[in-house]
C-alpha cells in the first residue's frame, strides 16, 4: 500500500471528526501493517477503532473513523 498524502473526506470532517480527532486516525493508519481490502475500500479494525478509507492517485482519503464499543 502505497500513498504520498493523506486528506479527510467531507464525510469523515462532518461526521466523524468529532468522535475520533484526526491526529488518532494517522496514528492508526501508520502503525497497521496489513489493513483489510474490501473492494475499492480498505478497513482497520484495532484498539477499539473502526477505519475505512481510500487510495485515489496515490492520496490516501479517510472515508469513516468510529469508536468501536464492546
Amino acid at each position: 500500500m502505497y500513498f504520498t498524502d493523506m486528506k479527510p473526506t467531507f464525510h469523515y470532517l462532518t461526521e466523524h471528526e468529532r468522535d475520533v480527532p484526526w491526529c488518532k486516525v494517522v496514528e492508526l493508519i501508520q502503525k497497521t501493517k496489513n489493513p483489510r481490502k474490501r473492494g475499492k475500500t480498505f478497513e482497520i479494525k484495532t484498539e477499539g477503532y473502526y477505519i475505512v478509507f481510500i487510495i485515489r492517485n496515490q492520496i490516501l482519503y479517510v472515508i469513516n473513523a468510529k469508536k468501536v464499543i464492546k
